[in-house]
């Protein structure tokens, strides 16, 4: 099911710049899929027995982004340009978070030598 783009922007409107990178970059990974599909006359995906068909579902992901865009614009100058924060501190945090995760998931013991 597809939601509205006034629905997406409203569910990502508090999310931070990080966030909504990683969601352009999700909606673009679709929108070139489609794209390469398309050229190449390759319709044998099972999406397009379901609805919304993707030629749908792109032809939504491409206002999603465009919408996108302007929230990124503002929360940019938000959290960056008039704020206090850099996009490398950002960068680092995330890096910090996903080393923590992996060693708090991880199952290695320590050899007996």
């Amino acid at each position: 099911m597809m939601i509205s783009p006034v629905m997406f922007q409203e569910d990502l409107k508090d999310k931070s710049y990080m966030e909504l990178i990683r969601e352009r970059d999700r909606l673009i990974r679709f929108i070139r899929k489609f794209e390469k599909d398309e050229m190449a006359g390759d319709r044998s995906d099972p999406g397009w027995r379901i609805c919304p068909a993707p030629d749908v579902q792109y032809q939504m992901y491409l206002e999603y982004l465009a919408n996108l865009c302007g929230m990124m614009q503002e929360k940019y100058n938000e959290e960056y340009v008039w704020g206090e924060r850099t996009l490398k501190q950002d960068a680092e945090e995330k890096k910090n978070k996903a080393e923590f995760r992996v060693e708090e998931n991880s199952t290695a013991r320590p050899v007996d030598c």
